[in-house]
């Protein structure tokens, strides 16, 4: 049984490949502001992008897209302002969702770019 915090760490790293195969910088990640955690700092050209990471394995608790709520994001942008306030790049939120069949057979990833 793997325990949430491996499931979000396994999505990560996912998510992070991609990005990078997408053209991005990864700046960090895991890192905090104000009390708040951004999952992946990147640059995407002129964009400094905290990416929000969500997994989800089966159906059993709806797609992964669904977990992703209003407040969450807005923690994500007030953490992402405080990152922006030190550099000269503009602050986006993206999301990105995984969705893994319970068989682990076949895995769906979506990037949804300027959420907020």
């Amino acid at each position: 049984m793997v325990s949430t915090r491996e499931t979000g760490s396994i999505g990560e790293r996912i998510a992070a490949e991609f990005l990078r195969l997408k053209g991005f910088e990864l700046i960090d990640a895991n890192v905090r502001f104000a009390r708040r955690e951004v999952d992946i700092l990147a640059r995407d050209g002129g964009w400094l992008v905290a990416v929000e990471v969500k997994l989800r394995r089966g159906r059993g608790f709806g797609a992964a897209a669904e977990a992703i709520d209003a407040r969450k994001l807005a923690r994500v942008q007030t953490a992402l302002l405080g990152f922006a306030r030190e550099s000269r790049l503009s602050p986006r939120v993206d999301v990105i969702t995984i969705d893994v069949e319970e068989s682990g057979d076949r895995m769906v990833v979506e990037h949804f770019v300027g959420v907020t």
